[in-house]
């Protein structure tokens, strides 16, 4: 009986134990990976999230705020434009 393969993934660092006669996988073990090296690190890494939702947020907010008045805006100008051109509102039935 030969004897198992013992085979590193390239991608994921997991060592695989495959049986050569029909390459099923025996065993399969993942190693461990710290994401930090440290508390403070992660921490660091949290805090920096957290600071740029933060920041997004109040950008959103902004825009939320100013919202209804750059519509207004549009809406005026639109106005205008339509009251100043002489050619007629498009019809839904000149579409087909």
């Amino acid at each position: 009986m030969p004897e198992n393969l013992k085979i590193v993934c390239p991608c994921c660092d997991t060592l695989l134990t495959v049986d050569p006669e029909t390459g099923a996988i025996l065993l399969e073990e993942r190693r461990k990976h710290r994401e930090h090296a440290s508390l403070d690190e992660a921490l660091g890494q949290v805090k920096a999230q957290r600071k740029e939702a933060e920041g997004k947020l109040a950008r959103a907010m902004d825009e939320a705020r100013h919202r209804e008045e750059i519509l207004e805006k549009k809406f005026q100008e639109a106005r205008k434009k339509a009251a100043e051109s002489d050619e007629p509102p498009p019809r839904p039935f000149d579409a087909d």
